[in-house]
């Protein structure tokens, strides 16, 4: 049995990763974005993804051998896509402790971007650590793929919010961010740059939300930030969305908005990624074939305006040279993962391997831009 129960105050402030935490009856609830959004939210989508904890922790320092923590999970699900187990990961310098669940709500969305809450079970979820008599950081990555109300931490051994001394990294991205089709927390590529560099990560990779509302734009410059990257094009093409006439002041918009917030601040604009059913075709994306994933290409007459993943590039690429902003630099996106590396099971999103290439290679720009040394 755990003798020592952190207080909910305690519990919120090791809280990492997340832009708001909201007292609901009997807890809190980390959320990515602000509760103050939702009125502009179109739909529950956003919200409902938001609310998913990709690049989410709780940072103690403790001495426990045994750690507990009393939560409710949330999963997302459609009548055609089951909700899938989540994991869970404590770990230390030493060790790493993984739980999968499969357990708690499920929010079941329809058609009309709706849902209907089918209630579960609270968890109460056991991390077994090294034995050790001082303390040290243990990090728990609450899972990536779901919502959840923390009740309660305890322990065998007292528990308090490790120190933060880590430079703070606002991530702006689609599902290739959120990584919410991953196994693990740990695994989106985001998490695997923030865990080798040190940073102290905001994860704001929205599946199929990556569409430059203002809200998030100004959630950003609210919150604390030494370094953020936008990566921006993906959802705009896939979901038909915008055209040039549209897309270009809705960047410039964005980055405005940011600004306000970071007028200085190292400031990276990465463009699409590769996916080849949308670099010459355009959206909406759809099922081609079971778990396959196809482009509606159209003809594109002179100025249509319709986009492409390389006109998004190329725009993007103009709206950057036309800002007088020696701290906002241009990050290629095929750079990162190009056609030739593939990764990309259902022809959309990267695979674990997918994740782990640009991770590696992300790394090395955000090294440099923290160090003030990459070029635009």
């Amino acid at each position: 049995m755990s003798e020592y129960v952190m207080t909910l105050q305690d519990l919120a402030s090791s809280v990492h990763g997340a832009l708001e935490l909201e007292s609901v009856p009997g807890g809190i609830a980390p959320l990515r974005l602000p509760a103050w959004t939702r009125a502009e939210h179109a739909d529950g989508g956003i919200d409902r993804m938001s609310a998913q904890l990709s690049g989410v922790c709780i940072r103690l320092l403790t001495a426990a051998h045994s750690i507990q923590l009393e939560a409710t999970f949330t999963r997302t699900a459609s009548r055609a896509h089951p909700a899938r187990p989540f994991r869970l990961v404590a770990e230390t310098a030493m060790v790493s402790c993984s739980i999968t669940m499969d357990e708690g709500d499920v929010l079941v969305e329809a058609s009309d971007r709706t849902a209907v809450r089918e209630h579960g079970k609270r968890s109460h979820v056991h991390f077994a650590l090294e034995a050790t008599e001082s303390e040290r950081v243990v990090t728990i990555w609450l899972p990536h793929s779901a919502a959840c109300i923390l009740h309660e931490m305890s322990a065998d051994a007292p528990l308090r919010p490790a120190p933060e001394k880590r430079a703070r990294w606002i991530h702006y991205g689609s599902s290739i961010s959120h990584g919410s089709d991953l196994d693990g927390p740990r695994g989106p590529w985001p998490q695997q740059v923030a865990r080798r560099l040190d940073l102290d990560l905001a994860n704001m990779g929205f599946a199929g939300n990556a569409m430059l509302d203002p809200f998030v734009a100004r959630s950003i410059a609210q919150a604390p930030a030494d370094l953020i990257s936008l990566k921006i094009g993906i959802n705009v093409v896939n979901g038909d969305a915008m055209r040039a006439r549209t897309f270009v002041p809705a960047a410039h918009n964005f980055l405005n908005l940011v600004r306000e917030g970071h007028p200085f601040t190292p400031l990276a604009v990465i463009t699409a990624l590769a996916c080849p059913i949308h670099e010459v075709a355009t959206g909406p994306t759809r099922e081609a074939s079971p778990g396959k994933a196809g482009a509606t290409p159209r003809e594109i007459g002179a100025g249509d305006g319709s986009l492409t993943l390389r006109r998004t590039r190329s725009l993007l690429e103009q709206v950057v040279a036309a800002r007088d902003d020696p701290a906002l630099h241009l990050v290629d996106g095929l750079t990162l993962l190009g056609v030739e590396d593939g990764h990309l099971p259902d022809n959309l999103h990267p695979d674990q391997f997918g994740h782990d290439l640009i991770a590696a290679r992300l790394t090395l720009v955000a090294r440099r831009l923290l160090e003030g040394h990459l070029a635009i």
